[in-house]
């Protein structure tokens, strides 16, 4: 697998609905209980990974540290996005599994409960 492997399973997802992006958006739709997944961008400031990764910790959602904000919203075909969720379970899984099978073993690069 490849890092470049991700973004077209978002592009996807996209388009069958299953994505909400925005700070503010996916902060409501993880508190609401719809997001299996949310994708930090990198270069993300450390009060928004830090928000986000405790969030979703809190809330039992699987959060990850990938790819940079503008790939990230070009993958969704929208401007930068330095947070997207994940709103499909299957979709959410099969990113996760990606992104297993390419993370470095950075400690703390992904939250799973």
């Amino acid at each position: 697998m490849r890092p470049s492997d991700i973004p077209p399973l978002l592009g996807i997802a996209q388009k069958a609905g299953k994505v909400v992006s925005g700070q503010e958006t996916v902060e409501r739709a993880i508190i609401s209980g719809k997001v299996h997944l949310v994708i930090i961008s990198e270069d993300a400031s450390t009060n928004t990974r830090d928000r986000f990764c405790s969030l979703c910790r809190s809330r039992g959602v699987n959060c990850i540290i990938f790819g940079h904000s503008e790939i990230l919203g070009r993958s969704i075909g929208r401007d930068g996005r330095k947070v997207i969720g994940v709103t499909d379970r299957y979709f959410s899984k099969e990113i996760l599994k990606r992104f297993n099978a390419i993370k470095s073993t950075e400690v703390g690069n992904i939250v799973e409960n």
